[in-house]
């Protein structure tokens, strides 16, 4: 199909139908489409229409639109994502009995400069905790996100640290300089640890899970209320499943410096 007036491809609008769906708006009439993907009326109800059709939108009896079975059934069938979370979960569950807080998976979405979560396992009620499947927050304010950051190539941590902030990271009143050391005394550490900084009262230490050659994956982290913080029981804790699910996921050797390229 041709691209419409304004130039965006059908790829780019089918998209944007896509996103117009989250936590808050699970269905959505057609109508309702339009207003959130920023269409014309006439092409969100043909393309709801249409994605219905193959299985990527479900069509409600009250004629409204929620996710397909179909996107679900493609990403469980190949997604290596999916294959690196259900790794992880023994790992995860190892963490999450042991230290009694709340534990999640993470991985670099890089295109969109966010971490995106992959698996969380709720030990208690922690209205702090941000986290949540497939939930997506900054790098830079993030214990998940620096602790992955740390362990990327030299390049790409420049990137990040030059392009503009997130507001979140903007407003927290760290500079780049402190920005640095905290990823230097991550590389020496093995892990990171953030107080309140994505929001007031939450605590996250995050370590980085390696891969084949050292690359970094992604993240173990586990969430907790500032007061019920202990690093000597917590960080060990951490590292071990790391490590673990880290020589699960291939890796052979010492956790070091990422390679500077």
């Amino acid at each position: 199909m041709a691209n419409s007036p304004s130039g965006e491809s059908l790829i780019q609008r089918l998209v944007r139908v896509l996103h117009a769906f989250d936590a808050e708006h699970p269905e959505l009439t057609a109508s309702e489409l339009a207003v959130r993907a920023d269409l014309s009326s006439s092409t969100a109800h043909r393309l709801a229409a249409d994605m219905a059709e193959e299985g990527l939108l479900h069509r409600t009896h009250g004629g409204r639109f929620r996710i397909g079975l179909v996107l679900w059934e493609l990403g469980q069938r190949s997604s290596s994502y999916q294959e690196f979370g259900q790794i992880a979960l023994p790992f995860m569950e190892a963490v999450h009995v042991t230290q009694r807080q709340n534990t999640s998976l993470a991985i670099l979405d890089d295109q969109e400069r966010t971490i995106i979560y992959l698996e969380r396992l709720i030990s208690q009620d922690v209205p702090t905790d941000l986290t949540k499947i497939a939930g997506r927050l900054p790098v830079l304010s993030t214990a998940a996100g620096l602790a992955i950051l740390a362990f990327s190539p030299r390049h790409l941590q420049e990137r990040y640290l030059g392009e503009p902030w997130d507001p979140t990271t903007r407003d927290s009143g760290i500079t780049e300089g402190g920005l640095r050391r905290r990823l230097a005394q991550t590389r020496t550490d093995g892990y990171v640890h953030l107080r309140g900084v994505t929001v007031a009262g939450s605590s996250g230490t995050a370590a980085p899970v390696f891969g084949p050659g050292g690359r970094v994956l992604g993240s173990l982290s586990i969430v907790a209320q500032v007061d019920q913080v202990n690093l000597q029981i917590q960080v060990p804790a951490l590292l071990a499943a790391a490590r673990g699910l880290s020589r699960q996921m291939g890796f052979r050797g010492t956790p070091g410096p990422p390679r500077r390229n």
